[in-house]
């Protein structure tokens, strides 16, 4: 087989594999230039919203836009916290009048997008998602002005009311506007 036929196989196989993905039940449903995850839908535990409180003192009212199962509302006020977090489309709605701080497990296909919104709220946010996203050339504009929480372990996230096993990724609390003593923090 020479050159061309290895290259002609290679792309035949990558197109398989792309149709394959796109028509099965994968994480990835391709929208036009972008993917977005399925399996976008798991909620912090109430062990790691406590890996925050040394940070948020000052902050009582918490927005979280991202609805998922609602049990984030319920883990803020056993932490002694408000939380609004209501069954909406977290792009499409107005925010809370009063909040003092956005905090998100967000939805990591739409890490991006999620950055941007938390900026135009112009208040303090902490974000929670892939380490990774670090290096993606998407960030740089907003690179300078965040702070980094980094946990000490990868975390375990729920899935309709059952802890995971553990996340194959490391993540990381992305901070703006809490005035940290230095900008990456290891947990």
């Amino acid at each position: 087989m020479n050159k061309k036929q290895q290259n002609l196989n290679f792309f035949y196989i990558y197109i398989y594999t792309i149709i394959y993905i796109m028509n099965t039940n994968s994480l990835l449903n391709f929208k036009g230039n972008s993917a977005e995850f399925k399996d976008d839908d798991y909620e912090t535990p109430k062990n790691i919203l406590e890996m925050l409180l040394p940070y948020i003192k000052d902050f009582t009212k918490i927005y979280d836009p991202f609805y998922c199962a609602g049990r984030v509302k319920k883990n803020w006020e056993e932490l002694g916290k408000i939380c609004y977090n209501e069954k909406l489309d977290a792009f499409n709605r107005d925010p809370p009048d009063d909040f003092d701080i956005t905090i998100s497990n967000i939805p990591f296909s739409m890490k991006e997008k999620t950055m941007k919104l938390f900026f135009d709220l112009k208040k303090p946010f902490i974000i929670l998602m892939p380490i990774n996203a670090m290096g993606s050339k998407w960030i740089n504009k907003y690179f300078s002005k965040l702070q980094y929480l980094i946990p000490n372990k990868r975390l375990h996230f729920s899935k309709n009311g059952k802890l995971g096993k553990g996340s194959w990724f490391d993540t990381c609390f992305y901070c703006y506007g809490l005035n940290l003593e230095n900008d990456i923090i290891k947990l």
